[in-house]
């Protein structure tokens, strides 16, 4: 049968009080706060180039304009 190892039982009780700790830091809410606003805002971005991109190259396109291959 297998013994506990207190010591190690000990620094894991430790590492997870740790990581509470630096969890329910001020700093690191904040900054995951700013980090979740500035990732919707870059979504948000990223969708509209994307429309811009498409409606540009309908604009664009060979083959929007009639001036295609087909005789």
């Amino acid at each position: 049968m297998s013994r506990l190892n207190l010591d190690h039982l000990a620094l894991a009780a430790a590492r997870i009080h740790a990581a509470d700790e630096v969890r329910r830091d001020p700093a690191v809410v904040k900054a995951a706060k700013r980090f979740a606003e500035d990732s919707a805002q870059a979504l948000r971005s990223g969708g509209a180039l994307a429309r811009e991109a498409q409606s540009s190259w309908r604009r664009h396109s060979p083959l929007a304009k009639g001036t295609g291959t087909d005789e």
